[in-house]
């Protein structure tokens, strides 16, 4: 986990964690023998990269929110 991150720094990890994740899920589908089709394993690699951009720009903590008080005289 990275933290509260801008949007644009969660957008750009999502988008490299996605495409780590289906390059990953590529080379295994075609380097086992297993009788998997090379987009079978992109399709899983993109979701284990989807599951990891989530686990990785979200915490587990809410995010303090500034509060607004108002004083009465």
């Amino acid at each position: 986990m990275f933290g509260p991150l801008p949007m644009l720094h969660r957008i750009v990890l999502g988008a490299i964690s996605l495409c780590v994740g289906v390059v990953a899920g590529m080379w295994i589908a075609h380097v086992t023998p297993l009788p998997m089709a090379i987009s079978g394993g992109a399709l899983a690699g993109g979701l284990l990269g989807l599951v990891a951009a989530y686990a990785l720009g979200h915490s587990h903590e809410p995010e303090p929110r500034p509060v607004r008080v108002l004083r009465r005289r």
